[in-house]
């Protein structure tokens, strides 16, 4: 049971407890003067009680609300406005109003609860306006949780929960890559991994492995019914060389509000890749796994496919789960359909990643790593965190330790 619940159940008891003391305070006339005048003092309490109680039914009856809020989607780190308004219909006084608007987390639970405490007038209207920033990355809900209403008395209090629910989906930021290290070897490397086929009168280079989102006019349904696999028609526009960015949400075990920063953090550096290839004239792809375990390839995101991505992706997990980082990697990183370029995001790197990224380098493949590290692993826990990954400097590896992607260099573009 929550405090707050518990606080509740002790005002309740402490009110009845008030009452009690109230009545056998009002029955010591009747007890000494024992007569009808007596018994008035806790007539008129009983009545008073009542009349307060009846008070409040009229009360539930006579306060509507309405949202006026369009709560769609914003980009993360920026502030979003709701607004409500309370309408007294009742020709007598609203005592004590009280509102509650609230903002989800990332994990689908209460992340700030805002309370005010208002009084209405008769037949008033009020409007309130409140501002919410979403510091990550996700699908919200929020806006009016619920109105509490109370009797004149104070003793009595009727809640109004409010069912409906407004989903935000805040979207990524972009920051701007200084400089990435691209390897030439590897461009020159990766057209070599085209597979060629016999020209049969269309315009096509060769073919390669079908990913999700590929039209399906441009399937080889010859080749694909011999190989037993779906093959694509590469042109030469899918020839131009690039980069494979391979997302793993997962995660080291950390406090709430680190995952959520974590989970930013994987989203917007991928992304922040993505769109340096695609600046510098380099097909790129991300890929990821879902929460159904199926892999997604984004080639090119639009605000849309952001949104489509951030909910397909699931909530950040720990090492109490089963991560299949790994599997990711060695499977299409190491694929020959891949490109030169494997660039892999996460936040967690064990001995398996470093063997698969040291035999995807020996491959001729130019593996790139990017470590998402908050600031709460710091000293000697972070020295030994990062340890593992000097054996990939040794091997020529490049690898960054992040907290966020705008360490990646540059500015802010979307």
């Amino acid at each position: 049971m929550s405090m707050h619940s518990l606080k509740k159940i002790k005002n309740r008891i402490l009110k009845v407890f008030l009452c009690v003391i109230l009545l056998g305070i009002c029955a010591i006339p009747a007890i000494f003067m024992n007569t009808i005048y007596g018994y008035l003092p806790g007539l008129m309490v009983v009545v008073a009680i009542a009349c307060s109680f009846v008070y409040l039914q009229l009360q539930r009856r006579m306060l509507v609300y309405e949202e006026l809020s369009d709560l769609s989607d914003c980009r993360r780190e920026t502030d979003i406005e709701f607004s409500v308004e309370l309408r007294n219909r009742f020709v007598l006084i609203f005592p004590k109003v009280e509102i509650y608007f609230y903002v989800s987390d990332l994990f689908d639970e209460d992340d700030t609860v805002t309370k005010s405490v208002i009084t209405l007038a008769p037949k008033e209207s009020r409007k309130f306006d409140f501002s919410v920033r979403f510091d990550h990355l996700g699908i919200y809900s929020a806006g009016l949780k619920k109105i509490v209403i109370h009797d004149l008395l104070g003793l009595f209090s009727y809640t109004i929960e409010n069912e409906n629910r407004f989903k935000v989906s805040v979207t990524p930021r972009i920051f701007d890559v200084e400089h990435l290290n691209i390897s030439d070897t590897a461009l020159t490397d990766s057209e070599r991994m085209i597979v060629t086929t016999i020209n049969d009168g269309a315009d096509y280079t060769g073919v390669r492995e079908y990913t999700w989102g590929d039209p399906i006019k441009l399937i080889h349904w010859k080749l694909s019914a011999r190989a037993e696999s779906y093959l694509t028609k590469q042109f030469e526009s899918y020839g131009v060389v690039g980069i494979t960015i391979l997302m793993d949400s997962f995660s080291p075990e950390y406090d709430r509000e680190n995952l959520m920063s974590i989970f930013d953090g994987i989203i917007e550096t991928s992304l922040s890749i993505g769109h340096f290839a695609e600046k510098s004239g380099l097909e790129y792809e991300i890929i990821y796994t879902d929460r159904y375990g199926e892999r997604r390839h984004l080639h090119k995101g639009t605000r849309t496919d952001f949104i489509t991505m951030i909910d397909d992706i699931p909530k950040i997990s720990t090492t109490d789960g089963l991560h299949t980082g790994a599997e990711l990697l060695r499977e299409e990183g190491g694929s020959r359909l891949s490109h030169g370029n494997i660039v892999y995001v996460t936040a967690y790197v064990s001995k398996e990643i470093t063997d698969i990224l040291l035999e995807l380098k020996n491959r001729g493949k130019n593996p790139l790593l990017f470590v998402i590290v908050p600031d709460s692993l710091y000293g000697e826990e972070r020295e030994t965190f990062l340890r593992p990954l000097k054996l990939l400097q040794n091997a020529g590896i490049a690898w960054h330790a992040l907290k966020t992607a705008a360490e990646l260099g540059g500015g802010d573009l979307a």
